[in-house]
């Protein structure tokens, strides 16, 4: 009965309207972007020829404007209204997936035309990422941040495991172009959702204090913010990059890319809906991190090395859970340590930091993936994952932090916990 009750105290922000509308929206405009994603990286596969360097460089063009404008953004995000922000973003990311659908629709579509948009939309993302976080707080409030985090976990990876495979289906039927049209499809709901969003009676933006710089300072002086920055790094580097391999592992097959992904994106699933609530109550938060990179590193070891079709796909099940672990890990620790009025700044490096470094790995991979194969770039990243999150573990402090849970604290005293210096929320067990 406990273990059942945890499990539904996962789901309590579900109780707030502003909540329930806002993850609805999200939903389908997730779906479509995940069918956009897949659809691209299929396109860029068949303008190049097959080159897997190709799909890396497409990556790396959707991530640099996260590794450059990030910080700044952020700092934009603590300024101005966060709905106002998120609605001109997805204004922007319907009117270029119309572009795209024209251009592949036309026959006119050339690698050039595909890494500029990739390009925009990663501009884009550099604000809509912490500006969606920063929303957060206004919607739920600290006392419920990182259960709504787990919950659009949740959403996305819905979206991660239908999407893929949904895209698949629709390429080798119809073409690119039909995926491109239906994202932008997509995105309408989530405007009319923005358009009326009621905000609860969460967490207003507080004024703005301070500068990036200090915001730097902060991280630096404080270790479990600034590991958990960098576990989110290492999932990104050598875990999330390389998916965007898929089409080169697969050999350019557009269903078999769609499993592929799907399979990852339902391990996420899984645990995002009836692990996480359990996860979010773990005492050593540090110690959880880092076996979770260990065993995603594991797994895409034997990804790489199994040939059966079902094999490969229950490892990448297992990947999924695991990169799912990681990323809900980091991204609520990260919103529980940063202050409030660096909120902003904070997940805008958390852009920089996790998502920032996945272009330049994605081009590596790809590189790396023309010269020695996929299978070899994929296991060498998870051999490259497995020693990083055993160099974590050597951290006693960080090994051994422990998190207050924060959501079973008194509304009161969270808002206390919130204004004050993050440390005195991880601590080392004696």
């Amino acid at each position: 009965m406990r273990a059942l009750e945890t499990w539904r105290a996962g789901f309590a922000p579900l109780a707030l309207p502003a909540v329930r509308l806002y993850l609805g929206g999200g939903a389908v405009s997730m779906l479509g972007n995940w069918l956009q994603q897949t659809a691209q990286a299929l396109l860029v596969y068949q303008l190049s020829g097959g080159a897997a360097t190709a799909l890396g460089t497409v990556a790396f063009c959707a991530g640099l404007p996260l590794l450059l404008l990030s910080p700044f953004s952020g700092g934009l995000v603590d300024r101005i209204d966060r709905r106002r922000l998120l609605l001109v973003c997805h204004v922007l990311e319907m009117l270029l997936a119309c572009c795209l659908a024209l251009l592949a629709q036309s026959g006119a579509a050339q690698l050039a035309h595909v890494y500029l948009i990739a390009l925009l939309l990663g501009a884009i993302n550099s604000v809509h990422f912490p500006a969606q976080q920063a929303l957060f707080f206004e919607l739920a409030g600290v006392a419920q941040i990182r259960r709504l985090v787990s919950l659009n976990s949740v959403v996305l990876n819905i979206c991660r495991s239908g999407g893929p495979a949904l895209a698949g289906y629709l390429v080798a039927r119809h073409g690119v172009a039909l995926a491109f049209w239906q994202n932008a499809l997509t995105f309408l709901p989530m405007i009319a959702v923005l358009l009326r969003l009621p905000v609860g009676s969460g967490e207003r933006p507080p004024a703005a204090q301070g500068s990036l710089g200090a915001a730097l300072r902060h991280i630096g002086a404080d270790l479990p913010l600034r590991y958990a920055y960098l576990s989110c790094a290492i999932l990104t580097m050598f875990g999330l990059a390389t998916l965007s391999l898929a089409p080169a592992l697969a050999q350019g097959d557009a269903r078999a890319t769609g499993l592929f992904l799907a399979a990852a994106g339902a391990g996420s699933l899984v645990y995002a809906l009836f692990l996480s609530p359990f996860f979010n109550r773990l005492p050593r938060m540090g110690l959880a991190l880092s076996l979770a990179l260990a065993w995603m590193g594991g797994w895409q070891v034997a990804a790489a090395w199994v040939d059966a079709p079902a094999w490969r796909l229950a490892a990448m099940f297992m990947f999924g859970l695991a990169t799912s672990m990681a990323m809900v890990g980091s991204t609520g620790m990260i919103q529980l340590l940063a202050p409030a009025a660096m909120r902003g700044r904070m997940m805008g490096l958390f852009g920089v930091i996790g998502f920032g470094t996945q272009p330049l790995a994605a081009l590596g991979g790809g590189w790396l993936a023309d010269r020695v194969g996929a299978r070899q770039s994929l296991a060498l990243s998870g051999m490259l994952a497995i020693a990083c999150a055993l160099a974590l573990l050597r951290r006693r402090a960080w090994r051994n932090g422990v998190l207050i849970d924060v959501a079973a604290m008194p509304v009161a005293q969270t808002m206390e916990a919130v204004e004050a210096p993050a440390a005195p929320l991880a601590r080392p067990v004696r």
